[in-house]
């Protein structure tokens, strides 16, 4: 297994209201709270992923509005917290709003499992050298020790996601998750997505990561950090990535 490095980040003003090293229940830490709160999280790492200078920089970003993603957080509400979930509050087109209908139902029947087995959009705190990790679980079996993430992809083939999952950087949130977990001392053994898809038949299917997987996202991951730290010592300098001929032109040249 990778040794985690220790990070230097700089130190970060502790909240005196988060319970560190314990799950935290919806009804007492809403998402919207969560996410106002210090920390760096598997969603900045993935943004930092493509660029450390996104994740510094991401309260000055601006956003277009975008359907998939309302109907990405209705499906999650919907399948993950049913009695807060109301269709009104979210504004889609009525096509979308009869899509969504489908990927909902079709969700509930593959995934009951995930309202009668298993602990819901649970936040959790970890201090980690200088800085406070922190996952906000989707689905959590503490008997089993399986973390469960609801993704909604395009893909009605499992294959097709897998290699999706990969250039999202699904692999290190499986592994921040996994670590951020096992620091707090909760038992984490496993990682699945459930997927629900958007485009027809949307046949739900669930996906068990490997712990070959694992690893390659804990070393992603490991290597993200240092390179938002590389950023901060930088000054704010540009990060660049190195491109090269693909694959195949290589092949050709017989390189």
């Amino acid at each position: 297994m990778s040794k985690l490095i220790e990070i230097d980040f700089d130190e970060v003003e502790e909240d005196k209201s988060i319970k560190f090293n314990t799950f935290i229940h919806p009804d007492n830490l809403t998402n919207e709270e969560y996410h106002n709160i210090e920390g760096i999280s598997a969603s900045g790492l993935k943004q930092a992923y493509k660029d450390p200078k996104l994740y510094i920089k991401k309260s000055k970003l601006m956003r277009l509005y975008s359907p998939a993603l309302d109907m990405g957080t209705a499906t999650h509400e919907a399948l993950l917290e049913p009695k807060k979930f109301d269709i009104s509050n979210y504004k889609l087109t009525k096509s979308n709003l009869e899509k969504l209908e489908v990927m909902i139902n079709n969700g509930h029947i593959m995934f009951d499992y995930i309202t009668t087995k298993t602990q819901n959009e649970m936040s959790l705190f970890v201090k980690d050298n200088g800085f406070i990790r922190k996952v906000r679980v989707d689905a959590y079996d503490e008997n089993l020790g399986v973390i469960y993430d609801v993704k909604t992809t395009r893909y009605n083939s499992p294959n097709k996601f897998i290699k999706d999952a990969y250039e999202l950087g699904y692999h290190l949130q499986a592994a921040f998750y996994i670590d951020t977990l096992r620091m707090a001392g909760v038992k984490a053994d496993y990682f699945a997505f459930l997927c629900v898809p958007s485009e027809s038949p949307c046949e739900p299917f669930a996906v068990q990561i490997t712990n070959r997987f694992i690893e390659d996202g804990r070393s992603a991951y490991t290597e993200v950090i240092e390179n938002i730290n590389n950023y901060k010592r930088s000054n704010n300098s540009v990060f660049f990535r190195q491109m090269d001929l693909p694959k195949w032109r290589l092949e050709q040249l017989g390189a």
